[in-house]
């Protein structure tokens, strides 16, 4: 289990002057960026996208608006068209600017790509970005989740070391460390860092599941039980969370009461690999 913190992240933009006003008096730059600002992400696409169709830029410009409107699809999960996006402003910088581009450019860059499949390039632009912003909070969250889906779980840890130092108050900290720990075989340090994200979010489903199933895999589903209990009755339609019930019950022995858990995880959540296992392995034997 796995978390990331939402993401509103953009080079600073340089708006050229108001060409083709909307009735308004606003030019589609700027309504772009107050969308955004406020967290109007498919409204500030559309007005970024106008932008460039229709404003008289400069490449410098121009490279501003298309790292905004790239920040806005990836907050929109448009990934492809947020690659694209970053792609373009990155033609630009290379074939008409001196500049070196900013470091958010590299870091939205690799989580387009990291959220598309595209590991290895992912991996270029985050550590590209975490040379030049080794303290910034997403870039290091994403590298830790990247190096997870690569199997590089030290580097993982290290990564999510980060995150928890850089932001020690925020659960996700702890819950994405908990589960590299959890890859890297150090249960017991895992199952400490899903106890401090309960500590912070004690009526979350989620810091409970994470706890719950830290507990599980280092033998102590007795101890985990009441837990899992607690996350299904908070979240009673996530899969992982009634995945990790149905292991706890599993685990004391009670599989008459875990097989139907067992289904409806997998009714839930059928793309997830583990648990669809779980479901063939406990129903077709």
């Amino acid at each position: 289990m796995r978390m990331l913190a939402a993401l509103i992240a953009t080079a600073a933009l340089t708006l050229p002057a108001a060409h083709g006003q909307k009735d308004d008096g606003l030019s589609s730059c700027l309504a772009g960026e107050m969308a955004l600002q406020a967290g109007e992400t498919a409204a500030a696409a559309d007005h970024f996208e106008t932008c460039l169709q229709s404003e008289d830029l400069e490449p410098h410009q121009e490279v501003g608006v298309y790292a905004a409107l790239g920040a806005a699809l990836l907050n929109e999960e448009r990934y492809q068209d947020a690659l694209n996006a970053y792609n373009f402003a990155f033609a630009i910088i290379d074939t008409q600017l001196a500049d070196v581009a900013e470091p958010t450019l590299w870091r939205n860059r690799g989580i387009a790509r990291l959220e598309l499949g595209q590991q290895e390039a992912a991996l270029e632009d985050l550590q590209r970005a975490a040379r030049e912003l080794p303290d910034d909070v997403m870039t290091q969250l994403n590298l830790g989740i990247l190096y997870q889906d690569m199997g590089r779980t030290a580097d993982a840890v290290v990564a999510y070391d980060t995150v928890v130092r850089l932001e020690p108050d925020w659960m996700g900290a702890w819950i994405n460390r908990s589960s590299a720990l959890l890859d890297a075989g150090m249960t017991r340090a895992a199952v400490e860092d899903a106890r401090r994200a309960v500590e912070l979010e004690p009526e979350n489903g989620t810091t409970l599941n994470m706890l719950c199933w830290t507990l599980i895999q280092d033998g102590r589903a007795q101890t985990a039980l009441p837990l899992c209990e607690q996350a299904v009755a908070l979240e009673p339609e996530v899969g992982a969370i009634v995945h990790s019930h149905a292991s706890a019950l599993e685990a004391l022995g009670r599989m008459d009461e875990a097989l139907p858990l067992y289904r409806r995880a997998w009714q839930l959540s059928p793309d997830d690999p583990e648990i669809t296992e779980d479901y063939q392995r406990t129903h077709n034997p």
